[in-house]
């Protein structure tokens, strides 16, 4: 079953056979192109290849055997059908061997023989193109399944670091390493809260951040773009240029961060009580952040939240069990 409109060059020497042929083509809704030599047929192709050729075999230069060979070398996909008054077995062997589609021997009294040629070259170039794309669909998931695969592992070793943190520095150390890593992120940071007011979020941590900047703000962030994101408590992303609204949002200071494109968030929380921000800026390997690149960030700070938890419990029976011992 054909499935799209197609493009046929006539490639004849003799004008009132390539007439004829254009002729009994001129009801079907296929593109029609002609040249007269192999050498103008070759150039044509060049500007704009073709599906299908129909091919006299005697040209008044170089064969259509000749242009059955430079076609299937330079456009394999393009199918060539020969036409011939001599349908000799040595020239019927020749062209199938160099790929030919078919032979036809002329005279081509009706249209009707030479349309079920066309239409079964047709065929074959659809089902071709058919396949290439169901192979590219099957790759790009086989792709999409290899990358679940990665993060689902990176995930886990991720959060065996972060369960083996003895200190809550550590943790949070290797919570943003590890969201770095697992994302080939550039740059990270985590801003904390650090006491009440309009703005109690500071840089408590970070990663290819300006040693200046992170000591200037480590107590207070200014106005700009990381105060918005961290009084939204949303988890973000944005997969390659930061848009307008927010670029006019970036102070001066912050400019170094957005440098590359690329931009996550997510909220940290202890006890189900917000306590900063980890944002991560720039992918590192030219490959745009993604809703599945988001998942794994929020996954990985709900485990360092259950990690705090367990941390706060554990510091906590340490004094009762220090207060027990004194008593």
């Amino acid at each position: 079953m054909l499935t799209r409109n197609h493009s046929i060059l006539i490639v004849d020497n003799i004008s009132d056979r390539r007439q004829q042929l254009k002729a009994m083509l001129f009801e079907r809704d296929d593109a029609i192109l002609e040249a007269e030599t192999s050498e103008a047929a070759l150039d044509l192709m060049k500007e704009s290849p073709v599906d299908l050729i129909i091919t006299e075999t005697e040209l008044s230069t170089r064969s259509g055997l000749y242009l059955l060979q430079e076609v299937k070398k330079h456009y394999p996909e393009t199918e060539v059908i020969l036409t011939t008054h001599n349908a000799s077995s040595f020239n019927l062997l020749q062209a199938l061997r160099h790929g030919a589609f078919d032979f036809i021997v002329r005279p081509i009294d009706t249209a009707e023989i030479l349309f079920n040629v066309i239409d079964k070259a047709f065929t074959q170039i659809d089902l071709r193109v058919q396949n290439q794309s169901l192979m590219a669909e099957l790759s790009h998931r086989n792709q999409e399944m290899e990358r679940s695969l990665a993060m689902m592992t990176a995930l886990s070793e991720a959060i065996e670091k972060i369960n083996s943190a003895m200190e809550v520095s550590e943790l949070l150390s290797r919570l943003l390493d590890s969201a770095l890593g697992a994302l080939h992120a550039r740059k990270g940071l985590l801003a904390l809260i650090c006491g009440p007011g309009q703005s109690p979020f500071g840089i408590k941590m970070s990663r290819g951040v300006s040693e200046e900047f992170v000591q200037k703000y480590t107590d207070k962030l200014s106005e700009g773009l990381l105060l918005d994101i961290a009084h939204s408590g949303s988890p973000m992303v944005v997969s390659d240029v930061l848009p307008a609204y927010m670029m006019d949002r970036v102070n001066e200071e912050e400019q170094h961060l957005v440098a590359d494109p690329g931009l996550m968030a997510v909220p940290l929380y202890h006890r189900d009580r917000a306590i900063g921000v980890m944002i991560l800026f720039g992918h590192a390997d030219g490959t745009p952040f993604t809703g599945q690149n988001l998942q794994f960030l929020v996954q990985l700070a709900h485990h360092a939240a259950i990690t705090l938890e367990k941390a706060g419990i554990i510091h906590q029976l340490k004094r009762q069990g220090k207060k027990a011992q004194n008593a």
